[in-house]
């Protein structure tokens, strides 16, 4: 799982995750899904102030200390712009707008912005060489909102996601209607073999938890005695993982009238609640 959630970060680019763990609580479940370019912390129009200024007046590179990168640029472009000028004026150089138009004179990019145009615009609209430093405050501040949590953060996270799961597990299994073994085989009027066949086979659902081994919620035992219609018509379509199962079945659903699937299969209301467990197989949550 770990290696699953670093994987997500391995394109530079931060993701949304949260974290898929064997419990009941679906605020530990994980669904990795990349953030979009415009969710993305930038601000365009900072790098473009900070980098008329320097264009302008080469002498804003002293005002700035070796805290701001390239790479904290936002913009592709700006990024190689201000790696240029921070090269020529390293070695000496003048970095204004014709000399580094022709050094990007064969940048698709360059030109898709405008080319010298967009340099000398930079220019036009650079503040004065002592907001330099606020410019690369504000640059830098968001480049670090956009990289990757560290592998220490990323371990505390996974750390903290894994005990709000297991405490949530102990609290359910703790449940009075949670049975052991033998008094569900007394609620059905079987046997422990006969309760462990029907586990089995998908017929009842069990739970295991760490400490106090398998449990079986009582209200899956209908009020004539019979077991939950429907069930393992659920498991086929939702897999094989039972705390997958119970959330589905606990979780009070707008589709059903605000019920919970439990309780409408304990009615005989078998054909709603499937019709649900297959949209939810397909990811259709809408």
């Amino acid at each position: 799982m770990e290696r699953a959630v670093r994987a997500a970060y391995s394109t530079g680019r931060p993701t949304q995750l949260t974290v898929r763990l064997q419990g009941p609580s679906s605020q530990v479940d994980i669904d990795v899904e990349p953030l979009s370019a415009d969710a993305l912390p930038a601000d365009i129009e900072a790098e473009q102030a900070l980098l008329g200024a320097l264009l302008y007046d080469n002498d804003g590179f002293e005002h700035l200390g070796p805290a701001l990168t390239a790479v904290d640029f936002y913009e592709p472009f700006h990024q190689r712009l201000f790696a240029a000028m921070e090269d020529a004026w390293r070695s000496g150089k003048l970095a204004e707008p014709i000399l580094m138009a022709e050094q990007f004179s064969n940048d698709a990019a360059f030109r898709e912005l405008g080319g010298v145009r967009y340099l000398a615009d930079l220019v036009d609209r650079a503040p004065s060489t002592t907001d330099v430093p606020t410019f690369a405050a504000r640059i830098g501040g968001l480049a670090l909102r956009r990289r990757p949590p560290a592998e220490d953060e990323l371990e505390a996270a996974l750390r903290d996601a894994r005990a709000r799961g297991e405490a949530r597990a102990a609290e359910v299994l703790a449940a009075p209607d949670m049975l052991g073994a033998d008094d569900f085989a007394g609620l059905i009027g079987a046997t422990r073999e006969t309760v462990r066949q029907k586990l089995k086979r998908r017929e009842i659902l069990g739970l295991q938890g760490a400490k106090r081994g398998v449990r079986y919620p009582a209200w899956q035992v209908t009020r004539d005695g019979g077991l939950l219609p429907g069930l393992p018509t659920v498991f086929e379509l939702l897999g094989d993982s039972p705390w997958a199962v119970f959330r589905f079945l606990t979780q009070p659903s707008p589709a059903l009238e605000g019920e919970a699937p439990k309780d409408k299969l304990r009615r005989g209301k078998v054909a709603e609640v499937l019709d649900l467990a297959e949209s939810q197989a397909r990811g259709d949550f809408g």
